[in-house]
């Protein structure tokens, strides 16, 4: 009787040293979301309050006073998203293949931070 024999993995290439800059760079940009979430906070409140307006009142926004807050304030939080994305991409297609977690962490991020403000902006408040 024989024995199967054992497989054995093939060795995984290094990721170039472009791949591993690209990678650190993706995952400082996921990193960096939490900071880009406070910062559009207090850009959005005071582009509002800039405005006239109060961040918490009872009063329905004008649908232009919620663009000239809202678009910065979603572009500021939606950055580090757009660049751990990019940067995971361009880290895998370097040939490090764990830029992929980044680059999906970045689509997630982003695509909720988009969906979630659309009904904001057509139904108010």
């Amino acid at each position: 009787m024989s024995s199967p024999a054992n497989p054995v993995a093939a060795p995984v290439p290094a990721a170039s040293p472009e791949a591993r800059r690209s990678l650190r760079f993706a995952w400082i940009s996921v990193a960096v979301m939490p900071v880009a979430f406070v910062a559009a906070m207090f850009i959005g409140d005071g582009l509002l309050t800039m405005q006239g307006y109060e961040s918490g009142s009872a009063e329905s926004l004008p649908v232009g006073v919620a663009l000239k807050a809202g678009i910065p304030a979603t572009l500021v939080l939606i950055a580090p998203a757009v660049t751990a994305m990019l940067f995971g991409f361009r880290a895998r297609r370097r040939g490090a293949s764990n830029g992929m977690i980044p680059a999906v962490i970045g689509i997630v991020v982003g695509g909720y931070v988009v969906l979630m403000s659309i009904p904001v902006l057509i139904f108010g408040q």
